[in-house]
C-alpha cells in the first residue's frame, strides 16, 4: 500500500502544472535563448562577432545565465545571448533580438531605448551604465556597461565601443 501511495506521489508529481485558468492549460513558458541561431539571428551575431574580432575580443557562450531588464514588447523575442570574451563573468553580454522584419525592429528597439531611459529601466542597472542599442535588418543589437564594475576597464572599453560600432545606432538618452 505505501508502495503504491509513492508511486501515485511521483507520477503525480511529473504531470505538466496547470495555471488554474481557462480549462487546465499549461502555462506558456519563458523565451530562452537560442542555442541554434536562426538565420536572421545568425546574421546579427556575425557582424557583430566581427567587431570584435577586429579588435581582439571573442564572442562566447556566457559563462553564466543572464536576462536583461526588458519591455513587455520585446520580452518574448527570440533572441541569442552571448558575452564578450573580456574576461568578466558579470560583464560584456551582448543581446541579439528576432523581430518579425525591419520595422518591427525599429519600433521595438525604440521601446526599448524609452524603457532603459525612464526610472524604472535604470534601476536595473548600475548608475554610470552606459548602453548601445542597434538595429541591423529585423535583429536589435544591445549591450551594456560600467566603467565601476568593469574588471578591466579598458578591455571593456574595447568591447563596448566595438559592439556599438555596429549596426544603425538608436540613442538611448537617460
Amino acid at each position: 500500500m505505501a508502495a503504491t501511495l509513492v508511486v501515485v506521489s511521483l507520477i503525480a508529481g511529473c504531470a505538466p502544472a496547470t495555471s488554474g485558468q481557462g480549462g487546465g492549460q499549461a502555462p506558456t513558458p519563458r523565451i530562452t535563448p537560442q542555442t541554434s541561431f536562426s538565420t536572421q539571428i545568425a546574421s546579427g551575431v556575425a557582424v557583430t562577432r566581427q567587431a570584435l574580432a577586429e579588435r581582439g575580443i571573442r564572442l562566447d557562450p556566457p559563462i553564466v545565465p543572464y536576462r536583461p531588464a526588458e519591455p513587455p514588447g520585446i520580452a518574448e523575442a527570440p533572441r541569442a545571448i552571448l558575452q564578450a570574451g573580456i574576461g568578466d563573468p558579470e560583464g560584456g553580454y551582448v543581446m541579439v533580438y528576432e523581430l518579425d522584419d525591419a520595422a518591427t525592429a525599429s519600433a521595438r528597439g525604440a521601446e526599448l531605448a524609452e524603457y532603459l531611459a525612464s526610472g524604472f529601466g535604470q534601476t536595473n542597472y548600475p548608475l554610470d551604465a552606459q548602453f548601445s542599442l542597434a538595429q541591423v535588418g529585423g535583429t536589435l543589437i544591445f549591450t551594456w556597461w560600467s566603467s565601476e564594475l568593469a574588471a578591466d576597464r579598458e578591455l571593456a572599453r574595447a568591447a563596448f565601443e566595438a559592439i556599438s560600432s555596429v549596426g544603425t545606432r538608436i540613442p538611448v538618452v537617460k
